[in-house]
């Protein structure tokens, strides 16, 4: 009975032990990834925090202790410390109205809170790099009775399949094991100098509200917001900087959007428009002011001579008068035309933009084209003042010479 019993029992924590096998792999594949995860981790919180850590605590304290009451809160936000200590050395300040017992207690909790974020990291390192090895070594030693029994049975590939695994096993909780390690040392070495430097801030900052409270010079009755503000100011700066690294460079109004062209267009047409084209001449037009086409339309009715490009003829109470070719020769010469050039869009700009353009060019060819015909049409009626600016007869002929009624008489 006792072989019996002794025989089930052994059965029984064999197949338990073989079955902690699986599991016991699983868990060594989690620390691996927890191990890279740390890799990543310290090396983010080197960038953010630890490079950003630069103070010199002597130049600080002294700053601090001679600083007027107005001017501590200045003192904390500009040095060099994290943006937490800031935040714990300005809620302390906040509350200076408090009694000398309570205003120790909030320095304790403070402190207390920085000590408590500080542990649970560096614990979380510790305790992968204490566990690690003992699931290696449970995964060394669970394989081990199966290849022992292969090697009664002369079964060689039973046995090394079973030694292939627990080496593997030991090997990886060791790995895992010595880079949490050296991580949580590392992180300790960081965490001891920042309670350091904010052991240091807040007595000197205790010690700094105990002496205006004795001399009188403390101005509030009520605490003040300073960390609030101060937190509120981070959040909105984070977020900010979110917005400009989460900007989209595809994120540009669609053509015929004239909504979202006066908002999203603007900034494309001053960066990318080359200087000289109509693109980057172009502003916004605020509301009640004609628009850059209509500005064109009425260009073109400006009298010669303040336009380059204006009809030959204006029109005054309904009457129609003709210019002579001579006005207009002079302010030709005096305001030569420029020439037509059809600017290049861009390929930010929107076809809102391009119909502009278009409709400019053709408003300033409509312009010439009515110059020249008015020109045209002017031409006939300027040989009669200049055939008597010459002193000629009128009663002549074409050629100039006296008609024979004329010679006799």
């Amino acid at each position: 009975m006792d072989i019996v019993t002794q025989s089930s029992l052994s059965d029984v924590l064999h197949a338990f032990a073989q079955a902690l096998l699986a599991p016991d792999i699983i868990l060594l594949f989690a620390l691996v990834a927890y191990a890279l995860f740390s890799i990543g981790s310290v090396a983010v919180e080197y960038f953010t925090e630890r490079r950003n850590f630069k103070v010199s605590m002597p130049q600080f304290l002294s700053a601090l202790m001679g600083a007027e009451e107005k001017d501590i809160p200045a003192v904390i936000t500009e040095s060099g410390l994290l943006n937490r200590q800031k935040s714990a050395l300005l809620t302390v300040y906040d509350y200076r109205t408090l009694p000398g017992d309570a205003l120790l207690a909030l320095i304790r909790r403070e402190v207390n809170k920085e000590e408590t974020r500080y542990d649970k990291i560096t614990g979380r390192n510790n305790t992968a790099a204490k566990v690690s090895p003992m699931l290696g070594l449970m995964g060394t030693l669970i394989p081990l009775g199966p290849g022992i029994e292969a090697l009664g049975r002369t079964d060689t590939s039973a046995l090394s399949s079973s030694l292939l695994i627990a080496f593997d096993t030991t090997v990886t909780g060791l790995v895992v094991a010595a880079i949490c390690l050296a991580i949580g040392k590392l992180r300790s070495t960081w965490y001891n100098d920042y309670l350091s430097a904010m052991d240091s801030a807040m007595a000197t900052m205790l010690q700094k509200i105990e002496t205006l409270r004795s001399e009188g010079k403390i101005s509030i009755k009520e605490p003040s917001d300073y960390a609030f503000l101060f937190e509120e100011g981070l959040k909105s700066a984070s977020q900010k900087s979110a917005q400009e690294k989460g900007v989209d460079a595809g994120s540009v109004p669609a053509a015929g959007d004239t909504t979202s062209a006066r908002t999203g267009m603007s900034v494309a047409r001053e960066t990318e428009a080359p200087a000289g084209t109509s693109a980057a001449r172009e502003t916004e037009t605020p509301a009640g002011t004609p628009s850059p086409l209509s500005a064109s339309r009425a260009e073109s009715r400006v009298p010669i001579g303040t336009s380059s490009f204006a009809p030959a003829s204006t029109t005054t109470s309904g009457r129609t008068d003709s210019v002579a070719p001579a006005s207009y020769a002079a302010s030709r010469a005096a305001t030569p035309a420029p020439r037509p050039s059809v600017p290049s869009t861009p390929a930010s700009t929107s076809i809102h933009t391009q119909v502009q353009t278009q409709a400019q060019a053709q408003a300033q060819a409509q312009a010439r084209a009515q110059t020249a015909q008015a020109q045209a049409q002017a031409q006939p009626g300027g040989a009669t003042p200049q055939i008597r600016r010459e002193g000629l007869n009128p009663a002549e002929g074409e050629t100039g010479a006296p008609k024979e009624g004329a010679s006799r008489g």
